[in-house]
């Protein structure tokens, strides 16, 4: 009797332990903080008033965020990517940091986001020191920079509307050509009886190009309307700018100008 569950047992063991090992799940979320991630298909990718692409652009990221003090303070940290045609680089890809919360005793009404944001151009920098490729022609060491950013937002105002005022700063921009202040002012609004929220804004580049006595410093504008259908964020925006040209002349071109830009993206 004794051998005979032990033979048992030795038939019944492997399957036991087999269905055990295929029963482990991963985590649904980590032990601390949480972790998001995004996704968009873009029919042009605008940055700003600029043109970046010419063409479709899939973009998309990962966040992760704890709280240091509930409501107030959240610590962040992320990265996005797209794909980029114009001028050949290839690819965007940014890193960024900060903190953001609401502000004690008015937390129903503002918030606040800081940080530091890397745009990075994987492979368009990979140069020489002396900005030269690897076989001796033009280099694009440098392409990458920082940018130190702050907002507020302010919300819980008649008829769901909300108001964000947004500030960024590069002591080197793009190439190393220029340091910038940039700002922004935009809003956005629940249409009335409708699925559809409108939003807007304007924003001001300001800079000085090493290269130039003119500056560099144009407005941009956008306009859209967005809404929510099977999970996923849809809408189309039109976008312009006045006084632009990266050369520094005063004068609108092609990676200025209008755009009309339709989009849908999901949320994780």
């Amino acid at each position: 009797m004794i051998k005979k569950y032990l033979v048992l047992g030795a038939i019944v063991a492997p399957f036991t332990f087999f269905d055990k090992a295929n029963s482990f799940e991963f985590p649904d979320k980590p032990p601390v903080g949480e972790l998001s991630a995004n996704v968009s298909y873009y029919t042009n990718y605008i940055w700003r008033g600029e043109e970046q692409t010419g063409g479709l652009s899939i973009q998309g990221g990962f966040d992760y965020s704890v709280s240091l003090v509930d409501t107030y303070i959240d610590a962040y940290i992320g990265t996005w990517a797209a794909n980029l045609n114009t001028n050949g680089f290839g690819m965007e890809l940014d890193y960024y940091g900060g903190f953001t919360g609401a502000i004690p005793g008015i937390e129903d009404y503002l918030s606040y986001d800081i940080g530091m944001l890397y745009y990075d151009y994987p492979g368009a920098s990979s140069q020489d020191s002396d900005g030269n490729g690897p076989d001796g022609g033009s280099g694009t060491q440098g392409l990458e920079f920082l940018e130190y950013y702050g907002s507020v937002g302010l919300s819980g105002l008649p008829a769901d509307l909300g108001i964000s005022y947004y500030f960024g700063y590069s002591p080197t921009g793009f190439n190393n050509n220029y340091d910038y202040t940039y700002h922004n002012i935009s809003a956005e609004i629940p249409i009335p009886s409708t699925p559809f929220t409108l939003y807007g804004g304007v924003g001001f580049t300001d800079s000085e190009v090493s290269d130039s006595t003119s500056g560099y410093g144009f407005t941009d504008y956008k306009i859209g309307a967005g809404t929510s259908i099977f999970g996923l964020d849809w809408g189309i925006e039109y976008t312009t700018t006045t006084g632009y040209a990266a050369s520094g002349e005063d004068k609108d071109d092609t990676l200025g100008g209008d755009h009309v830009v339709g989009y849908v993206s999901a949320s994780f």
